[in-house]
């Protein structure tokens, strides 16, 4: 998931979004359409499902992004800051989308500023601090 959602996006709408991945796998029709409807309704976009995802708000297109990287299942997800935005709501939602996939066995890396979600979510944590490289003389 890229930091900045609009990055990613190729569909003219949210549901087509969604199912891009589930299409390239060769899914069946009915595989596509249910798993689309699940994570528009996981993911709070159902009433977006035919919006284009360039109109949708920041929080809305974060969780976008997420669910066009989870629609696949893939073994391994890397998501960057993916509750940034989110209310209260949306981001239980996310991290309960996010517990799924952990507890399905898919790895999970996170690059996130969010305590909470580390919190409840991090196994393994790697911390980065402010490091200075000094130019050769």
């Amino acid at each position: 998931m890229f930091q900045d959602p609009e990055h990613q996006f190729v569909a003219a709408t949210v549901a087509d979004e969604l199912a891009i991945g589930l299409r390239a796998l060769g899914h069946s029709r009915s595989d596509i359409d249910a798993r689309v409807s699940d994570l528009l309704e996981q993911l709070h976009l159902g009433r977006l499902a035919r919006a284009n995802p360039f109109t949708l708000s920041g929080g809305e297109k974060r969780r976008l992004s997420v669910g066009t990287v989870l629609a696949t299942s893939p073994a391994v997800v890397f998501l960057d800051e993916p509750t940034f935005g989110q209310d209260r709501n949306t981001w239980v939602d996310l991290v309960r989308l996010v517990t799924a996939q952990l507890d399905a066995g898919t790895s999970v890396v996170s690059v996130t500023h969010d305590a909470d979600y580390l919190e409840l979510l991090g196994e393994h944590h790697i911390h980065l601090h402010d490091v200075r490289i000094e130019a050769a003389a």
